[in-house]
This record gives C-alpha cells, sequence and structure tokens, in this order.
C-alpha cells in the first residue's frame, strides 16, 4: 500500500514542562491533527495487525542557498547541486533527525481513523507492529511524505 501526503514534514517536538504540568507545542498538535486527517481522507488500504515493513521518503523543502535557479555564470558545481534538488535526489543531511520525523509520521498515522471503544486506528492497531523500517530525507522543490506499508511474512 503506497500513500503520498502533501503535507511539509515536522519532527515531533519534545513535551514541555511548566508549573501547571507538562504539554505538547500546539504546532506540533496542528501539525499531527492535519496529517491524520489527510490520512483518513485518502487511505483505502488493507487494515494492518501483524508485523509490516514501512519504506519512508521525507520531501524536504530546501533552503534558498539549494533552491534559487543558479546565474549562467554559476560554478558547474552549483549548476550541478540545483540539477540534483529538481530531479529530488539531493540529500538532506541537517536537522530535523529522521527519527524525529518517524515518530511524527507514526503518530498521525495511528490517530488516523481512531475509535476509542476498538482502540485502533484505520491504518494499524498500533505503530509497534513496524518489524522492518527504511527512511530517508531529500531535498524537494514539492515537500510531502510517501510511505509504503507492506505485510512480512
Amino acid at each position: 500500500m503506497k500513500m503520498t501526503l502533501n503535507i511539509e514534514p515536522k519532527p515531533q517536538t519534545r513535551p514541555r514542562f511548566s508549573k501547571f504540568g507538562t504539554y505538547e507545542d500546539p504546532k506540533m498538535k496542528a501539525w499531527r491533527r492535519q496529517c491524520s486527517q489527510l490520512i483518513e481522507q485518502e487511505y483505502d488500504g488493507q487494515f494492518f495487525d501483524g508485523p509490516i515493513s514501512v519504506d519512508i521518503t521525507f520531501y524536504m523543502k530546501a533552503p534558498l542557498s539549494v533552491s534559487k535557479k543558479p546565474t549562467p555564470k554559476a560554478r558547474a558545481k552549483t549548476w550541478d547541486m540545483f540539477k540534483r534538488f529538481t530531479s529530488e535526489m539531493l540529500w538532506h543531511f541537517k536537522k530535523p533527525d529522521i527519527d524525529n520525523l518517524v515518530k511524527a509520521l507514526f503518530d498521525s498515522i495511528s490517530k488516523a481513523g481512531y475509535n476509542k471503544i476498538d482502540k485502533k486506528g484505520i491504518v494499524w492497531t498500533d505503530d509497534s507492529i513496524v518489524c522492518d523500517l527504511r527512511a530517508c530525507k531529500k531535498y524537494s522543490p514539492n515537500p510531502r511524505i510517501e510511505f509504503e506499508i507492506t505485510e512480512l511474512e
């Protein structure tokens, strides 16, 4: 089951503490809610409750130094980087950490269509059933998240 979420990837933030207790960043909550809604609208695959493999690619927004079209007199290295960026072949090796991106996505998938009575969502019972994971992040002119879930034997 393959799926593309047209939403800019965002890393899971750490909980904050105050004298009133712990709380989560409201922007993070809003992003996860939006991501879960996208999954609910577009997901039409099977429900997973056994061991699965997940393959994720996070296409990240690039800084202006990478995404801006170089001048005709620019160095060959600059042109090469720009071409790799436009063809989505340029690795994103800066922050945010990939594990925090995965956490935010998995939480959104788990919450999509969550039923309090059955204690499960529309995609899987819980992200603990993920036994094999491959994740990568690349720069792209079109930020999004693509993932594929396959059942393991």
